[in-house]
């Protein structure tokens, strides 16, 4: 598990005083009007393409399937957190193809929170977990519901998509492949020299500087994965519903496993702009208090298969 340092996350914090509840992880279901998902052709393509019409957001289509998940112990960078490997079943469902950008939860909250400020294709940051449950209640009252954060177990699978490496690439991973381990600076802040006793001379003050690097990468930047998800290494770290647990593997369920409660913390997946290779891996588990939020987190939504009520005629994957 990858932590922060402290002087990072007190200098890039902001808190959010409200508190969201956790919010039930409906199961996933098929499509309306298909067959139960235990049959592969009652499902889409792995990675066929939807697009949502309200935010441009496009989805790929992860399909049914069982996975080891968590890191065997001989994989380099692993922590006691991500084992013991054990088999996971999932139903299929739609993952953002990209983290959600800085245009898109403008298009439905009115605002963009970010510190690193780019253009609306750039992944939005400064996201806290209960910011990004603010942004699916909204979403879902828009479009008929279906959205949601995905669960930890939905992340490594989508993720690894079919692949049992430390990363979906392979063994390794490159700055061609993924955003990550960046240099930065913080602003500094004005400093007025003392002036010395009688002086008229006004006090200089020094002009605020960021380091060039202090940024995100455009969304979709780097190669896909097999089911078509960019940046699911590196980035921004990203939110899953989970409540962190360090031993949840030796006690989840198979089927469709999810940790619910209001612990002091949520689970985080991905690695970030500024973190090693070692926690970009699709095993790697971090996670933060609820209401943090940082220029190094973000968040990537799932949608059910079948919404509680069916979108709109356009809008049906």
């Amino acid at each position: 598990m990858r932590r922060l340092p402290a002087a990072l996350v007190l200098a890039l914090c902001l808190a959010v005083p409200a508190r969201a509840a956790d919010p039930a992880v409906p199961k996933a279901a098929t499509p309306a009007g298909a067959e139960p998902a235990s049959t592969a052709a009652a499902e889409p393509a792995p990675g066929a393409e939807w697009r949502e019409t309200i935010t441009g957001m496009e989805f790929r289509w992860i399909p049914t399937g069982c996975f080891v998940m968590g890191a065997p112990e001989d994989e380099p960078g692993r922590e006691d957190d991500e084992g013991p490997q054990h088999t996971v079943c999932l139903s299929g469902f739609w993952m953002g193809a990209t983290e959600v950008t800085g245009g898109q939860w403008r298009a439905v909250l009115g605002d963009d929170p970010s510190l690193i400020k780019n253009d609306d294709q750039y992944p939005v940051d400064m996201i806290s977990w209960d910011m990004a449950q603010n942004y699916v209640r909204e979403l879902n009252a828009r479009t008929g519901g279906g959205f949601r954060l995905p669960t930890e177990a939905e992340w490594e699978y989508a993720c690894r998509a079919g692949t049992t490496t430390a990363y979906s690439f392979g063994p390794e991973i490159t700055k061609e492949q993924a955003a990550f381990d960046k240099p930065f600076r913080l602003a500094a802040e004005p400093i007025a020299p003392k002036k010395r006793r009688g002086s008229r001379r006004k006090a200089i003050r020094r002009q605020p500087r960021t380091w060039p690097n202090m940024h995100t990468t455009l969304a979709a930047s780097y190669p896909a994965n097999a089911f078509g998800l960019h940046d699911m290494h590196g980035n921004l770290w990203e939110w899953c519903q989970d409540e962190y647990d360090a031993e949840a593997y030796r006690k989840t369920a198979k089927e469709n496993p999810v940790v619910r409660g209001d612990g002091e913390s949520r689970v985080m997946r991905g690695g970030s702009w500024v973190t090693k290779a070692d926690a970009l891996r699709s095993a790697n588990r971090s996670h933060a208090w609820p209401d943090m939020a940082t220029a190094f987190y973000g968040l990537r939504l799932v949608r059910d298969a079948r919404p509680a009520e069916p979108l709109p005629e356009t809008e049906k994957p």
